[in-house]
């Protein structure tokens, strides 16, 4: 499962590839490989060749997937990004906790296998979420296990630059994270105290200026924000929003045109909304440290991230629930996951493993403010990610513990969600990443260098 060997390879028959319509999705699955280097518990993968990286394609009109190839991919790639400058490279990272998780370079051939290009360290453990600056020069890889937020510099031609030396200031680790370098705490620490140590989970760029990066920070129940110099690499710390006690923040979106941020608490189950106040002077191109904040006790509650409202991503009955754990654990009975945006604005998802369910919320498009407007089953059990696909038709989901993936249909007029198709055999989904097919002609655009024409796309 590392370094060039593609090892493992299940390709579909020719005859299922098929030609893809213009309004087709190719999906990209990422799938664990190695449970045991994990923070959390996945079901062990029990076939490793049907473990890895997944290529699906979804016809446009039924929302039906049909599996197209599993790489031998990993250790657990649990992200994925198309390049910001290089439409043919596909970013994945790697999540373990007993060494540093790693950047990888993937192309995808005509046939739809992905062929592995370069790995790079990516600075920290458990690397859980790709970003990049406003002049893309600079990949932002964050790692959940010991709180790193790494700037990695990208060469011209989109792939990570593995000669350039690293400044130390591009590594940034927030307040008492060092605990992982002092006492090495195992994953059985991790499983029973949540937020021990910190954790960030993702960072997330408002679309407003596309200069203001927010780290979200699962065990210390905080939202950081920081600026990057683009010449340095560096993050600068602007400040910080703090949650009340035991939320455990995990994902955050924007909304694309209201000043509307909408953060997932993992612990509790509950979606936070935000006013967005980002000072003028943050967004000019060359604001870095003027008036930086460098330490840990500068916040300035409600100037950047102002708290409107709270509500629960559970039905009324299943909140405040708890159970035990296989491992002997009380825990809550179930955990908030990934949170999307529709195309539109008008409403996001939002996944609930343990109920095993997807939440929508309808957004005032005058102020920003949630609804939640149903409930419905995931066709499977821990919706771990899912996305929109299709300029919003469908909702493609990964079901983690029960290898599978499901489609729902989207009506925009009524918020409807509701489960067309139902795929299995995809082992541990973790992470959804949709590419429209009538990109592939740039996705693909070296056929030759894999011996193979372009995949056809039906006029």
């Amino acid at each position: 499962m590392g370094g060039g060997a593609q090892a493992n390879i299940i390709v579909s028959p020719a005859s299922e590839l098929g030609t893809c319509a213009p309004n087709d999705e190719i999906i990209v699955v990422g799938g664990y490989t190695h449970a045991e280097l994990l923070a959390h518990t996945p079901a062990p993968c029990d076939d490793p060749a049907r473990c890895g990286v997944h290529v699906l394609r979804q016809c446009g009109v039924t929302g039906r997937l049909t599996h197209l190839s599993t790489n031998a991919i990993g250790p657990n790639v649990a992200f994925i990004v198309r390049s910001p400058t290089n439409p043919s490279i596909l970013y994945a990272s790697t999540e373990r906790i007993d060494d540093e998780g790693e950047i990888i370079t993937l192309r995808m051939t005509p046939d739809f296998r992905l062929v592995e290009e370069t790995r790079i360290k990516a600075g920290g453990r458990s690397t859980c979420y790709l970003n990049f600056n406003a002049s893309r020069e600079w990949m932002m890889a964050v790692n959940y296990w010991d709180a790193r937020v790494s700037m990695l510099k990208l060469g011209k031609d989109g792939r990570p630059d593995i000669e350039a030396v690293r400044d130390p200031r591009s590594v940034l680790q927030q307040p008492g994270a060092d605990y992982v370098d002092r006492v090495k705490p195992t994953r059985e620490e991790h499983w029973k105290f949540r937020q021990r140590w910190p954790h960030s989970h993702c960072c997330v760029t408002e679309p407003y200026a596309g200069l203001v990066h927010f780290v979200v920070d699962l065990g210390l129940d905080k939202v950081f924000t920081y600026r990057v110099n683009s010449k340095t690499g560096v993050l600068v710390p602007k400040g910080s929003t703090r949650l009340p006690p035991g939320k455990g923040p995990r994902h955050l979106v924007f909304h694309p045109s209201v000043r509307s941020a909408y953060l997932v608490n993992e612990l509790d189950s509950t979606v936070s909304v935000f006013k967005v106040n980002i000072p003028e002077e943050w967004t000019t191109p060359h604001h870095w440290d003027a008036g930086a904040c460098r330490e840990d006790g500068c916040e300035e509650p409600g100037a950047v991230l102002e708290l409107a409202q709270c509500l629960s991503s559970l039905p009324e009955h299943e909140q405040g629930k708890t159970t035990i754990s296989p491992q002997g654990i009380w825990k809550a009975a179930s955990h908030s996951s990934e949170i999307r945006m529709h195309p539109n604005g008008r409403y996001f998802a939002v996944g609930n493993r343990g109920h095993d369910s997807i939440a929508l919320y309808s957004v005032d498009q005058s102020d920003g403010t949630i609804a939640l407007v149903d409930i419905v089953k995931s066709g499977g059990e821990c919706p771990r990610n899912f996305n929109w696909t299709c300029g919003g038709k469908f909702l493609v989901v990964g079901n983690q513990n029960t290898n599978c993936m499901a489609t729902m249909s989207f009506d925009e007029a009524s918020g409807a969600l509701k489960i067309v198709h139902e795929a299995a055999g995809v082992t541990s989904p973790n992470y959804v990443y949709a590419i429209p097919a009538r990109e592939l002609p740039s996705l693909i655009s070296n056929a030759d260098d894999f011996g193979g024409a372009l995949p056809a796309i039906a006029a």
